[in-house]
């Protein structure tokens, strides 16, 4: 039939041209529900095999909790002690530093004590008033030294010109009150200070004198103190402090920890090679089976696609160079075929071509 002109074709070329249609549409549609099938096996052998993964991996994850539960419990357990032991030890050193430090600032805090109970004594016999051996006095009175000259300064920066810039931003403030408030500020720092200084520097003046040359002893014994306390704390070596059975005890949990830890991989490591497996075969072994034969019938169903799949482009290739060439587009369909059969059948045409355009005619 390829050879020959199908448009002076009779009834039986017809019949043979909607045969051959009927067959393609019928292959196509049977590839369509072939690939509709495949599909759907696929779907379900992914859906399986995830849900056989999902199943794997909690039985592992469950089993392997369940082995690591109770070493982690023995684990917790000895870091517990661990910690016990070392705040003891800590409160042990801690001592111990203290002790150090009193044994070695000892003689400097008996010489403040001695010294204190000197200023004490010839104050009380000059009757002279305690408070001239206070910080605030020798500031403000016996100013001496960069620290009392730098807060001496800062008293009168504060007094004289932080409180009067607060006091401007007040609307109601004017400048006769910042005056009066310098006026009074001064007066209070002048008059107190003169009458101060005449009650006790001018009567008692060589016993004051004294007095601060001793509390710049006693200030300078701090000093050496605080050195001595941040030499102490800094000292890396603890072999003073009778720590030892504490060591021995930390020691031996922390043996007692790598024990266990090692005892735990082992466990991990033997299920892992023996019951690992056995788990997984005995999930597998109830499903494995199910979705092989999903995947063979899979292979089945793609491989008469593709069969199938040639066969219809084969058809259409056909179809297309030896019916549509002569029939064109508009005729290319069971209806119009059963047209064209019905006008020859009816003797109005005794060919195709006539036949096609009895069809056009009647439009």
């Amino acid at each position: 039939m390829a050879e020959q002109n199908i448009l002076t074709g009779d009834l039986a070329v017809l019949d043979q041209i909607i045969g051959d249609l009927k067959e393609h549409r019928k292959n196509k549609e049977q590839l369509e529900k072939l690939n509709e099938i495949a599909k759907d096996l696929t779907k379900n052998i992914e859906n399986d095999e995830r849900e056989l993964k999902e199943e794997i991996d909690g039985r592992i994850k469950e089993s392997t909790a369940s082995i690591c539960e109770g070493y982690d419990k023995a684990i917790d357990s000895e870091k517990s002690k661990l910690k016990d032991i070392q705040s003891q030890r800590d409160k042990a050193k801690m001592a111990g530093v203290k002790e150090r430090i009193a044994n070695e600032t000892k003689e400097l805090r008996n010489q403040n004590e001695e010294f204190e109970k000197q200023i004490k004594d010839a104050f009380k016999m000059e009757k002279v008033p305690m408070y001239c051996s206070r910080r605030f006095y020798r500031i403000m009175i016996q100013t001496r030294g960069f620290a009392d000259s730098a807060v001496y300064t800062l008293i009168l920066l504060v007094l004289f010109l932080g409180i009067p810039a607060l006091i401007s931003f007040v609307p109601s403030i004017q400048m006769w009150m910042l005056i009066v408030y310098y006026f009074v500020v001064s007066m209070i720092i002048i008059l107190p200070t003169k009458i101060v200084t005449d009650k006790t520097v001018g009567r008692h003046g060589a016993t004051i004198n004294a007095a601060r040359e001793t509390k710049d002893k006693i200030i300078a014994n701090r000093k050496k103190i605080k050195k001595i306390e941040k030499r102490i704390h800094s000292d890396k070596n603890e072999e003073m402090y009778g720590l030892e059975d504490y060591d021995f005890k930390i020691n031996e949990i922390h043996d007692s920890m790598e024990k266990i830890e090692g005892e735990k991989a082992c466990a991990l490591q033997e299920f892992e090679n023996t019951a690992k497996p056995d788990i997984i075969a005995e999930i597998e072994s109830r499903s494995k089976g199910h979705i092989d034969e999903m995947k063979a019938e899979l292979l089945t169903k793609q491989d008469e696609c593709s069969k199938l799949e040639a066969l219809v482009k084969e058809q259409r290739i056909y179809i297309s160079s030896n019916y549509e060439t002569y029939l064109g587009k508009e005729f290319m369909n069971t209806e119009k075929l059963e047209e064209l059969r019905a006008i020859m059948k009816s003797q109005a045409a005794d060919t195709i071509g006539r036949a096609m355009a009895v069809s056009k005619d009647k439009r």
